[in-house]
């Protein structure tokens, strides 16, 4: 991708030669003469290199630096400059000062040197936050589904396609995720949850808004969709996006541009997405909780994300995987032994919250026991066999029972109202009506609950 530039400077003859210099070096280079036309370009692009003049018809070039060094490095150039206006260029976020006539060679080698300083300053930024959030991802497994899902991530990394995950919940969707932006070698990896933001908040976090776009809005906030620039966007759990944000985001991932909340322009990215849902969007689409034309934009690739049970030859490798970090997280000194009926054990459980369940399962037992040897059976998790399952009740009436059912499988599938919903067939309004009358989570709640 050719490194974009942007020259500022009313000096006709100057801003072309200049200009032609850098396109023959292989840069893309916008030519304005003027602060308003500055600051338009600014608002609505992101460069990698801005050359800006001092003296310009409207107004100085200072005046914007503050503001144009954040959007990339600037080099300020003068003919009527002097060591103040040098110094007072460098405190304001200047990369460099050049003084008006200079060498055209010197020049396109501060360009050259201010670029890669940047791209360093990104990439070493990238590389910490990387590090400090998850040194390293790595899709565990030697299963038939496992390896065709190493072999899918191999081939779509690298291509700016969007991606959709499906899959329940605890698959590891955000793994695959990492994986497929660690192969990409695009600069940061931004993860939303869709789930966890408020309606009310949805616009603001993912498109940032202008100062004074509402009350408390006293500084300009770039949003999530807008921090992904040049890297990957992972939208958790899409099938909880409010429809408002659903129009908003098509138009984002159409056009490639995001406009901040009280903001006139558009500013364009260069944005890959990966969305992940732990619902089939297409049943949702039939039920009109998920738009169809996102839809369709978002499932470009599809990546089916098999749930542990399907793949029971991998709970030995996730276990000899998740021990060693599990005992170092809760300061154990020797990873204890495996025994094979412990294993047994585990492969014949079938997991509904999946590899998430397995882990917490794991260092459940190590923080209480500190062992895997000799455990009692009440420890180990049982398999369930639907063909044995009946729910005990007392009499109740059968408002009481459809109570609590709905309160046990909100328990069940870790309070994803979603999923209950589909699960009851009604729509997540007639949930959420019931769940009010009902006052499910009172805790004096004691009606009793179905068990296997």
């Amino acid at each position: 991708m050719k490194s974009k530039v942007l020259l500022v400077d009313d000096d006709l003859a100057f801003n072309g030669l200049l200009g032609s210099a850098l396109e023959e070096e292989g840069y893309e280079v916008v030519q304005v003469y003027n602060l308003v036309q500055a600051k338009k370009q600014i608002s609505e692009e992101f460069f990698d290199c801005l050359i800006l003049d001092v003296r310009l018809p409207d107004g100085s070039g200072l005046d914007i630096l503050p503001e144009a060094s954040n959007n990339a490095p600037v080099i300020v150039v003068s003919a009527h400059g002097d060591i103040n206006t040098a110094i007072d260029a460098v405190r304001k976020g200047a990369f460099n000062f050049l003084e008006k006539p200079f060498d055209l060679t010197h020049a396109l080698l501060e360009v050259k040197r201010a670029i890669e300083f940047s791209e360093l300053s990104q990439e070493r930024d990238s590389l910490a936050e990387r590090i400090s959030i998850e040194p390293s991802v790595e899709i565990v497994g030697n299963s038939n589904n496992i390896l065709q899902l190493r072999e899918t991530i191999a081939i779509i990394a690298q291509k700016k396609v969007t991606v959709l995950l499906e899959g329940e919940s605890g698959t590891g969707k955000e793994v695959v995720a990492r994986s497929i932006h660690q192969q990409s070698g695009r600069r940061k990896f931004v993860p939303i949850n869709c789930g966890a933001i408020p309606e009310t908040l949805f616009e603001s976090e993912l498109f940032g808004y202008e100062k004074g776009a509402f009350t408390g809005a006293l500084n300009s906030k770039p949003g999530l969709i807008e921090e992904s620039h040049r890297g990957t966007l992972f939208l958790d759990e899409i099938s909880e996006m409010p429809l408002a944000m659903q129009v908003k985001l098509l138009r984002v991932l159409e056009t490639s541009s995001s406009q901040r909340l009280g903001g006139n322009s558009f500013r364009k990215l260069d944005l890959r997405v990966i969305a992940a849902s732990n619902r089939e969007l297409e049943s949702a689409v039939g039920e009109g909780d998920f738009r169809s034309d996102l839809y369709y934009r978002l499932n470009v690739v599809k990546i089916k994300i098999e749930p542990l049970r399907e793949k029971r030859e991998d709970i030995p490798l996730l276990i000899d995987y998740f021990l060693p970090k599990l005992c170092d997280e809760l300061g154990l000194k020797k990873v204890p032994k495996v025994p094979e009926n412990f294993v047994k054990r585990m492969k014949e459980y079938d997991w509904p919250g999946n590899i998430r369940e397995l882990r917490n399962r794991l260092l459940s037992i190590l923080a209480m026991h500190g062992r895997l040897e000799n455990l009692s059976h009440s420890v180990l998790p049982e398999r369930v066999n639907p063909e044995e399952t009946e729910f005990k009740f007392e009499e109740v009436t059968l408002d009481e029972l459809e109570r609590c059912y709905v309160r046990w499988l909100i328990d069940r599938h870790k309070g994803n109202k979603t999923k209950v919903a589909r699960i009851l067939g009604i729509s997540k309004s007639t949930l959420y009506e019931k769940l009010k009358r009902w006052s499910v989570f009172e805790s004096n709640n004691n009606t009793p609950e179905p068990r296997f």
